[in-house]
């Protein structure tokens, strides 16, 4: 599980960003948000661009580092942060995998082009490379049975060494990686895209919405989802002209679904089709989970979501009406502000805060502004 994480000088965040999964609480409720003394479900708030999306797109960065083809995200123009004289954006991933700890840091010049990295195990070095310097210690990383015999020599200009690693080396002795990898390769994120809604992931889901749907024989059961939640439609796969299947409302007269559903709909429909592929998504992260839903809707995805032990999940929103002690707790509510920080509601205050305090009213009257703004 992602356990700490860094980022400074990229996008919004001119100065550092921490978020910390460590910092748990001992409330004995909703006790499901917690895996392994690590948060596991979590909800961040923030006024308007204080960089929610953006906090986002941090996290996924591992993910186009270290995996082929994955994509990048935002203007890459606005990569480095505009208003810093430093010319690097750099991020800090601290990892748990039972009793290891993985911390994988590096710095960048744009999303491709890394100018600095270092990987961590259990306190110990295993390679820092400086690549503006032409430095790379790789003393440690060698002893390892399996790295040994690595030809270093070969990695092309510009691939990070941890990619190199992870794809070429024999993993035998250091399972920890093998663990990262695939914590990594499973990180998804589902945001809205021009009033629609994009998933990025695992390349298994990366087909888009209505084809995993289609192609994983799921229609009926988006249907049955969709009743239960109170959208009362009924649906069905057909043939376009060009020979290709797609989703239609079943009606006398058969509407294309895409084109035809409300947003509402639209985003039940996203949520339904990711929920239904947990199974392959390590770190979830969903920007404006409550997009177009009704608040009771989001209330109950939400409970569905902290039933998945297995997936780590972030989600942001506005809506206070889920800051309430009934969904989670305070050490699962983040609060982002534009001075780049982000911290728990536990930690937002001196109150001890209890089971019984109404979240909502307090977030309200002002009772975790002390972080600053």
């Amino acid at each position: 599980m992602l356990k700490k994480f860094t980022v400074s000088n990229y996008r919004r965040f001119q100065h550092a960003l921490e978020v910390d999964f460590s910092r748990v609480r001992d409330y004995k409720y909703n006790e499901n948000c917690i895996v392994d003394n690590i948060i596991s479900k979590s909800i961040v708030y923030g006024k308007n661009a204080v960089g929610k999306s953006n906090l986002g797109y941090a996290l996924m960065d591992i993910r186009s580092t270290l995996i082929v083809d994955s994509p990048r995200f935002g203007d890459q123009a606005g990569f480095i942060n505009a208003f810093s004289e430093s010319d690097e954006a750099t991020f800090s991933y601290s990892f748990k995998f039972n009793q290891d700890e993985v911390t994988y840091s590096y710095s960048k010049k744009s999303s491709t082009e890394l100018t600095h990295e270092t990987l961590i195990l259990n306190g110990v070095t295993l390679f820092d490379c400086d690549y503006k310097k032409n430095l790379l210690n790789i003393e440690k990383l060698v002893e390892y049975d399996g790295l040994d015999s690595l030809k270093f020599s070969s990695r092309q200009a510009g691939t990070p060494l941890l990619r190199f690693i992870l794809f070429y080396g024999n993993l035998i002795e250091l399972s920890a990686l093998q663990s990262l990898y695939d914590f990594v390769n499973g990180m998804a994120m589902l945001r809205t895209v021009d009033k629609n809604y994009a998933f990025s992931g695992p390349l298994t889901l990366n087909t888009g919405i209505i084809k995993t749907i289609l192609e994983n024989d799921l229609v009926s059961e988006l249907e049955k989802f969709l009743n239960s939640v109170g959208v009362q439609v009924k649906l069905k796969s057909d043939l376009m002209p060009d020979g290709e299947a797609n989703l239609y409302f079943d009606y006398p007269k058969p509407l294309e679904f895409v084109k035809n559903a409300s947003s509402g709909t639209r985003a039940l429909t996203a949520i339904f089709t990711v929920f239904h592929q947990l199974d392959k998504i390590s770190f979830l992260f969903i920007d404006e989970v409550d997009a177009n839903l009704h608040f009771s809707l989001a209330d109950q995805i939400i409970n569905q979501f902290k039933q998945r032990r297995e997936t780590q999940i972030m989600l942001t929103t506005h809506n206070t009406d889920l800051m309430s002690n009934k969904i989670m707790r305070p050490d699962c509510y983040f609060i982002l502000t534009s001075a780049s920080k982000c911290v728990t509601l536990a930690d937002a205050t001196k109150r001890e805060l209890r089971e019984g305090h109404n979240l909502e009213k307090l977030y309200q009257a002002g009772e975790f502004e002390e972080i600053g703004e």
